[in-house]
C-alpha cells in the first residue's frame, strides 16, 4: 500500500456521464496509478536513472519488481507473477526465494533470450533458457535486486476493481435520483388552448419568462375552435399552477457516496484532508494525529526504496539519490 496525494482529485466523479462504465474504472485507475509514480524520482549518473520509472510502475501495479545485469547492462525483468485459485481469489507466484531463517533474498529463476546455434555455432535465432541469479556473490553478472513495493510486497489499489463497480452503483443511483426528483411545473388550463396560445407560451419559456398566466385573455376569446368547442377565452384567474417534486423518502445517496470515499480512501492509503469539514483548523497535535497513518505508510515505502538503492548502489555501483514530493 501507499499514499497518494491529489490522484481522486484529477478526476471528477461528476463527468462519470460523459464516458462508458468500461472508461470510467479505466480512468480513475490511471489517475491514481500515474500519482503514486509521480510521487518519487531517482537523480544521478548510471544506468538505474533512465531505468528506475518502469520500476516504480512494475512494483506499483505487481508488488515486487526485479533488476539484473544482462550482456553487461542492468535490465528490468518480471520477478512474479498471478494465478488464479479454484476458488476465484488471486495470489501471487514469485521467481525468487527467501532464506527461511531471515528475511534475506537467496536465487531467482528465470528465462532469458540467448542464442541459438547450429551445429557449426553460428547463431540462427533465440531460444529462452532458465537462469539462476543471486542476491550475493562477487559475480556481478549473476546478482539480482528486487525493488518491493513495501514490506508485505503488496500492489497499489488491490481489489480496486471492486470498489469502482460499487462506486458506479452509488453514482448510477445518484444520478437516477437526480433525474426523477426534479421539480416539475404543470399549468392546469379550463380549456385546451389554441395554437395561437401554445405559440406565445413556447416562445415566452424559451426567453425564460414566465408570462402566459399574465395575459389578459386567449388571442381567441369567441369563436369556435378546431375541436369545435366553443372558445371564451382563458381567464388568468382560471389557470391553476401546481408545483411537483417526488418525496425521497429511501437513503441519503450523497451520504452514501461520501462514506463510499472517505472508507476507500483510507483502504487503499489516498491521503487526504480529514479534518476539512472543520470550520476552524483544528491544533497541531489533532492535525499530526489524523495524518499519522498516512505519514507511516509514506515512511515504509521510502525505506524499502532507500534500501533497494543501497544495495543496488553497493554492489553495482552508481551515484544515485532519492528524491520525494
Amino acid at each position: 500500500m501507499s499514499t497518494i496525494n491529489d490522484g481522486f482529485k484529477v478526476f471528477d466523479p461528476r463527468l462519470m456521464t460523459s464516458f462508458s462504465k468500461t472508461d470510467f474504472k479505466i480512468t480513475i485507475k490511471r489517475s491514481l496509478f500515474r500519482s503514486l509514480r509521480g510521487k518519487v524520482k531517482i537523480l544521478g549518473t548510471g544506468e538505474l536513472v533512465p531505468l528506475y520509472s518502469y520500476l516504480e510502475s512494475e512494483a506499483n501495479k505487481m508488488g515486487v519488481a526485479g533488476v539484473i545485469k544482462w550482456g553487461g547492462k542492468l535490465m528490468m525483468v518480471p520477478v512474479s507473477t498471478i494465478e488464479k485459485k479454484e476458488n476465484g481469489t488471486y495470489t501471487p507466484k514469485y521467481f525468487f526465494t527467501k532464506s527461511p531463517h531471515y528475511n534475506q533474498y537467496t536465487t531467482l529463476k528465470i528465462k532469458l533470450p540467448v542464442p541459438k546455434l547450429d551445429k557449426n555455432n553460428n547463431p540462427i535465432g533465440e531460444e529462452l533458457q532458465e537462469q539462476t541469479f543471486y542476491a550475493e556473490g562477487n559475480d556481478r553478472d549473476k546478482l539480482f535486486a528486487i525493488l518491493e513495493n513495501d514490506v508485505d510486497m503488496a500492489p497499489d489499489l488491490e481489489g480496486i476493481d471492486d470498489d469502482l463497480e460499487r462506486l458506479e452503483t452509488i453514482l448510477d443511483a445518484i444520478f437516477h435520483d437526480i433525474i426523477i426528483s426534479k421539480k416539475k411545473i404543470y399549468f392546469v388550463f379550463p380549456q385546451d388552448p389554441d395554437e395561437e396560445d401554445w405559440r406565445k407560451v413556447n416562445d415566452l419559456w424559451e426567453k425564460n419568462i414566465m408570462g402566459y398566466i399574465a395575459l389578459p385573455k386567449s388571442a381567441q376569446d369567441t369563436g369556435i375552435g378546431k375541436d369545435g368547442v366553443m372558445k371564451e377565452g382563458i381567464d388568468p384567474d382560471k389557470v391553476q399552477l401546481q408545483v411537483f417534486q417526488p418525496e425521497n423518502k429511501g437513503r441519503d445517496l450523497w451520504a452514501d457516496y461520501r462514506n463510499f470515499m472517505r472508507e476507500m480512501l483510507w483502504k487503499h492509503g489516498i491521503r487526504f484532508d480529514v479534518l476539512e469539514n472543520k470550520p476552524e483548523r483544528a491544533p497541531v497535535k489533532e492535525v499530526e494525529s489524523s495524518n499519522s497513518y498516512f505519514d507511516n505508510i509514506d515512511n515504509e515505502r521510502r525505506q524499502v526504496r532507500q534500501n533497494f538503492l543501497n544495495w543496488v548502489i553497493r554492489n553495482w555501483g552508481g551515484d544515485y539519490t532519492l528524491v520525494y514530493k
